[in-house]
């Protein structure tokens, strides 16, 4: 008598376990996988963060080639105007690689606008259309700018792949035009 009750106590025991989830190391063990996959996809994301943060840093740190002087006047040839163009995007646009910097700065944009409209140039009516973009401060496609020059130049590297958001642009001209010509552009945005 004492051993049935003995089993029909164990068998009350594991019913009333299974019916109060007693099986709970099981669901514990798909929460733990749940929290292993959480925990996985942060580390993924705190990557692409990091490799984002390095990025960005390439766009905006110090490059070559800055210059201030544009070089250029009314008998320069379409090569060159289209060169200090390209330059002066390359303080808006990201790109994998750049090389030289001039300000875009109402007087420059003003200059080169002047040559290319006295010019006789083949691309002067694609120039003028960029330079009219540029007076107005439109530059939601300046990377598209930039890669018409960069195209026309014959590039295999530094296409640009998008535009700098304010804070990376200011760090840019902070980063690579002097004291007083950032000032300038800066006020300008």
């Amino acid at each position: 008598m004492k051993i049935v009750l003995i089993v029909t106590g164990i068998i009350l025991a594991v019913l009333i376990g299974v019916k109060y989830e007693g099986f709970k190391p099981v669901d514990n063990g798909a929460e733990s996988g749940k929290k292993q996959e959480k925990v996985e996809a942060k580390a993924v994301q705190d990557t692409v963060n990091k490799e984002k943060k390095e990025v960005d840093k390439q766009q905006t740190a110090k490059i070559g080639g800055v210059q201030y002087d544009i070089g250029i006047d009314d008998s320069s040839s379409q090569d060159a105007v289209i060169e200090v163009m390209h330059k002066m995007t390359h303080q808006k646009v990201k790109a994998k690689e750049k090389w030289g910097a001039i300000p875009m700065i109402p007087d420059t944009i003003n200059q080169v606008y002047d040559i290319v409209e006295n010019s006789e140039f083949e691309q002067k009516d694609d120039l003028l259309a960029i330079l009219d973009k540029w007076k107005k401060g439109t530059f939601s496609a300046v990377d598209d700018d930039h890669n018409y020059f960069w195209t026309y130049q014959g590039g295999t590297i530094g296409k640009a792949y998008g535009i700098m958001s304010k804070s990376e642009e200011e760090t840019f001209i902070l980063n690579n035009f002097e004291e007083d010509i950032a000032r300038e552009v800066s006020s300008q945005q």
